[in-house]
């Protein structure tokens, strides 16, 4: 015989696909491979399914939501009857050791449910589903977790995004990679510093090669003791496949996404796991058009403030506004940042002229950013001999 569960947890799940939890698209779905569930007709559509083993609790669904800035996962266990829902109540609750959000989701016939359940399931912080004429409904919302997920990933962005925003103080982005690449493949009796003033010789002073290294630490290609991380050694890799070698002159005048299509791509990889780096790009997106710089301060602070403020400010305390003094921005983003971005095919316009030089001489309502939107760009010649 079909289970009844089943048939619910089939309807549920195509609840969820349509019309999301809590006002958020659910994106995956997974079913408990409960041998009732594996019998019933609706097995091949409440695939993809497994032993959803929590500690020592089984959630009929897992489902995550995405919301701004990451996704949160719900746990929910599912009554075929509405007698059932005290039972249901105090299995959901269990599963918030496992998971962002508990649910009890059940049949609701004349609303005898939710009128009964509401005030247990609100002190255990389980949220309810609800079925009533063929229709699902959120009775009561489950209680967010603390610390809230979403403001400990807000947290970790800002720990990972300021010091990119504040701390890349080279202006192209191979002398990072060049750093990976030579503490991967340096002799273990040799520093990394004295491997750098061997290998890179773009790098011509002490000063410059602290930078490098600082900045190759920041991105996440070296660890605190200038030993390459995985990340690093994947870089190192494929510059390899790219033929790249530190003996060789590359032209830092011209556009690295021009000079070499191949260590420009690399470039990007790295640079895209910065939030700073993606707040810029998603900020001009958004606005879907180029934009003066304190346009896009502005665009970016109404995204992450906080974010923001590290990215563009001299001073990061202070907050952004439409007229700021000219001094107010900082350099190493309008110069620095900009023209790695500009380098690695990720913006179209290079650090304007007036960046780079004395604070108060910047001019902001001339600088514009624009994203890249032209065709892949082609390989074309590795070095200049």
């Amino acid at each position: 015989m079909a289970s009844p569960e089943a048939s619910v947890v089939h309807s549920l799940k195509q609840h969820l696909l349509e019309h999301g939890l809590r006002g958020a698209r659910v994106s995956r779905i997974l079913v408990d491979a409960d041998p009732s569930y594996l019998r019933s007709p609706f097995k091949h559509k409440l695939e993809p399914m497994t032993r959803l083993a929590l500690d020592d609790t089984r959630p009929d669904v897992l489902c995550n939501l995405e919301v701004a800035g990451g996704k949160l996962i719900a746990g929910i266990e599912v009554k075929a009857s509405g007698g059932d829902w005290v039972k249901g109540l105090g299995q959901a609750h269990r599963y918030q050791t496992g998971v962002h959000h508990a649910w009890l989701a059940v049949p609701d016939l004349n609303g005898d449910v939710t009128r009964a359940a509401t005030r247990m399931a609100r002190d255990n912080g389980v949220g309810l589903l609800v079925r009533e004429s063929g229709r699902w409904s959120e009775a009561l919302l489950p209680t967010d977790p603390r610390p809230h997920p979403q403001v400990v990933s807000h947290a970790a962005a800002m720990l990972e995004g300021a010091p990119v925003a504040r701390s890349l103080q080279l202006n192209h982005p191979l002398n990072y990679l060049a750093v990976a690449f030579i503490s991967d493949r340096k002799s273990a009796s040799l520093s990394l510093t004295d491997a750098l003033t061997r290998r890179w010789r773009d790098l011509a002073s002490p000063d410059s090669r602290r930078l490098a290294i600082a900045g190759a630490m920041t991105l996440g290609l070296i660890d605190l003791d200038g030993a390459p991380t995985l990340e690093g050694k994947t870089v190192a890799d494929l510059l390899d496949a790219l033929r790249f070698t530190p003996a060789r002159t590359y032209d830092k005048r011209s556009r690295l996404a021009e000079v070499d299509a191949g260590l420009a791509a690399v470039a990007r990889f790295v640079l895209l796991r910065q939030p700073a780096v993606r707040l810029v790009l998603r900020a001009l997106a958004e606005r879907e058009k180029p934009l003066l710089l304190p346009e896009l301060a502005c665009e970016a602070a109404r995204l992450d403030s906080a974010l923001a403020g590290a990215l563009f400010l001299t001073d990061p305390s202070g907050e952004i506004g439409p007229r700021l003094p000219n001094a107010a921005y900082n350099p190493s983003t309008v110069f620095k940042l900009k023209q790695n971005l500009w380098h690695a095919g990720l913006l179209a316009t290079k650090a304007h002229a007036s960046a780079g030089k004395r604070a108060t001489g910047y001019q902001p309502d001339a600088d514009v950013w624009t994203l890249e939107t032209r065709e892949p760009l082609r390989a074309r010649a590795l070095v200049l001999t």
